[in-house]
């Protein structure tokens, strides 16, 4: 060997030597010469080792290493244990390296003499203790391990093989990496997690925990000593936080945050795949009212029962998740260029999920009409990330509750155009609040016998800075969609408020205005009575100033009617008004609704034929609504005659363009000043 490599050999950490094959140094290093001087191992050793020291050099076969442990000079008249390697070099030379065992020999010994404390110590803990010799394949267990599987030592084989044979088949393979690991000096203690079978063959999961105390010369294992836990309990609590992070408790579906990592993980596949993945939301149709008739265990029963029906219909590898409330996901995989399986999928969740559903119903109660809408998104079609994935199957399915609700739409290039344009309506509606563009107009009410005006309709304008003045049902359902209808309603109520207030002081005490409130507005404020309570005392009207306009979809709406029962209405002088009555399907049993005050026809009633058997119809619901106590009021007049044959019928007042159109403040306040002929 070329002695040129003198500083690679020096960095070594322990002493070395460059021997000959007899054993004498040809070359030493710091550390050699500063322990050994320039003595071969043959003088260094202690005179004990020296013959099997000699032996070794006589049959070492060349080209392969051999190591010896002894004691070797450490200092004059001292000895120290080290562990001698010798390695093959070319030319047939030798690499001699010292590594000092001293205090490894220490450690075992102390172990040793400490053996008999620290397993009575262990035991004393409750855990189960095993000892294994590994040189004679011998493993002995105490006590307290035994009873921990239910076992007395006459049924147990003193070997490592009989508690292996009890461990699960799927903890196997990792229990013996982890073995491995310790054995070979990679991991500072053996630790795993497994199950193992009991006699009564139920399996327990135990923490094991282990050290080997005693290695041969060559770093061989000789003796482990370990310990048993039990952590059943402890796994139990861990699957079933692990169930409740990951799981709808309802349902047992997979929830919001399972679904994610699931898409995640598909959405690579699909990319390496190169199929289609497809993600269907769906939410029951009319749901809220469920539980609002019904009582929220009803409503359990129907998730419950729906989520079983969505499972029902979807393959097998599909995931159908829970997201809360009525909202469900299904997410497809593994899909093709067509749409044929995503057509009969969907079709059948729209079909199964309006089939009457089984539930404990009182015998008077209505069975709920439930039926479902779905919205699709396609990977790659439609999006290329998870998120964009959830927005376009969301917007997906609001165009399906747009187009009728019990269907499903898959998602275009015009729902995204269509869902900006709501939100740069959004956008604009909270620059519009912001900025006080928003302006009432008050449609006059003429009561039958009378000349002047005791009552007008609130009517609300945006005076849109290109658009000019739009009336509301241009921009409410963007502002219902956007969470700002409670931001407009009440500024609208605030601003009704202030005009009267202001008519009610100039003498005019008999006017009274009707405000139309949408239903989310109404079932928000229902949920507090005191906040209610406060926000009409703050409105500073009395008597019958404020009237509220409802449809009958309201009026059966199980969250205004509680709001309509709130005794801060009556308190405050407001009263209830029945719109529209006669658009669509109507139902005469609303007219008893013992909050109502007044009837208002729709505009279809007023405008159709009033002669003849129509008009006679027309007649006799008048007069059943006069029967209630109820001020029956015609909208949509524009003629003379048509008030004529209106007020010949019953009706108690009209409105319209016949009586007046729409005012701003100032023209009604000049209409409240005299007659209008």
């Amino acid at each position: 060997m070329p002695f040129d490599h003198q500083a690679l050999l020096e960095a070594l950490p322990q002493p070395w030597s460059v021997l000959d094959a007899h054993g004498v140094p040809l070359r030493t290093g710091r550390r050699w010469h500063e322990r050994f001087g320039v003595v071969g191992p043959a003088e260094a050793i202690a005179p004990e080792y020296r013959p099997e020291l000699l032996r070794r050099w006589r049959e070492a076969t060349p080209g392969t290493p051999w190591h010896l442990e002894a004691r070797w000079h450490k200092g004059p008249a001292q000895f120290g244990w080290a562990l001698l390697w010798v390695q093959p070099l070319d030319d047939g030379l030798w690499l001699a390296t010292l590594t000092d065992t001293d205090a490894q020999r220490a450690a075992e010994t102390q172990l040793r003499e400490a053996d008999a404390v620290w397993k009575l110590a262990l035991e004393a803990t409750g855990d189960g203790v095993w000892d294994w010799d590994l040189s004679t394949g011998t493993e002995l267990f105490s006590p307290n391990m035994l009873a921990l599987y239910g076992y007395s030592p006459d049924e147990v084989d003193p070997s490592p093989e009989f508690f292996d044979s009890l461990t699960h088949p799927e903890d196997r393979a990792q229990m013996a990496i982890d073995r491995q690991a310790h054995f070979d000096g990679r991991a500072p203690l053996y630790r795993n997690e497994h199950r193992v079978r009991c006699k009564d063959g139920n399996y327990k999961w135990i923490l094991t925990r282990g050290m080997v105390i005693n290695r041969a010369a060559d770093g061989r294992p000789l003796r482990m000593v370990g310990t048993h836990t039990d952590i059943t309990e402890r796994k139990a609590t861990e699957v079933m936080a692990w169930k409740q992070a990951n799981f709808d408790a309802l349902t047992g579906l997979p929830n919001r945050r399972m679904l994610a990592e699931r898409l995640a993980h598909d959405l690579k596949k699909a990319q390496r795949s190169g199929l289609r993945l497809a993600l269907l939301m769906l939410d029951l149709d009319h749901f809220k009212g469920v539980n609002d008739q019904h009582g929220h265990d009803v409503g359990d029963g129907v998730l419950i029962e729906a989520a079983q029906r969505i499972k029902a219909c979807v393959r097998e590898v599909d995931m159908v998740a829970r997201l809360g409330g009525d909202e469900f996901v299904v997410l497809m995989g593994d899909l093709d260029a067509g749409n044929e399986v995503l057509d009969r999928v969907a079709g059948s969740l729209v079909r199964r999920l309006a089939e009457p559903y089984e539930l404990p119903l009182r015998p008077d109660d209505t069975p709920p009409a439930l039926g479902a809408s779905v919205g699709l998104s396609l990977y790659p079609d439609d999006a290329d990330n998870a998120a964009a994935l959830h927005k376009h199957a969301d917007q997906a399915l609001y165009a399906a509750k747009r187009h009728g609700r019990g269907t499903f739409h898959y998602f275009t290039p015009a729902l995204q155009q269509a869902s900006e344009a709501r939100a740069r309506l959004g956008h604009e509606l909270r620059e519009a609040l912001a900025q006080q563009a928003f302006a009432l107009r008050f449609l006059p009410q003429r009561r039958v016998g009378r000349s002047q005006a005791q009552h007008a309709e609130v009517l609300l304008r945006w005076r849109h800075p290109t658009l000019g003045e739009l009336g509301a049902s241009s921009f409410l359902p963007g502002a219902e969609s956007s969470g700002l209808i409670h931001d407009i309603g009440d500024w609208l109520l605030r601003e009704a408020a202030k005009h009267l207030r202001a008519w009610h002081a100039q003498g005019h005490t008999e006017v009274g205005l009707s405000v139309s409130l949408a239903g989310t507005q109404l079932r928000q404020w229902g949920q507090s009575v005191p906040d209610w309570t406060a926000r009409l005392m703050r409105l500073g009207v009395s008597g019958t100033g404020i009237t509220l306009h409802i449809d009958e979809t309201q009026l059966r709406d199980a969250h205004t009617q509680a709001v309509l029962h709130l005794p801060a209405l009556r308190a405050a002088g407001i009263q209830l008004a029945l719109d529209g009555f006669g658009d669509g399907p109507c139902c005469l049993s609303s007219l008893t609704h013992r909050g109502l005050s007044r009837v208002v026809l729709s505009r279809g009633l007023c405008q159709g034929p009033l002669q003849g058997r129509p008009g006679e119809w027309l007649r006799g619901l008048i007069a059943l609504a006069h029967a209630q106590g109820l001020l029956v009021l015609a909208q949509g007049v524009d003629t003379q005659a048509q008030a004529e044959a209106l007020q010949a019928l019953g009706v108690d007042g009209w409105q319209g363009r016949w009586v007046s159109p729409p005012l701003d403040a100032a023209g009604f306040e000049a209409w409240l000043r005299g007659p209008t002929g």
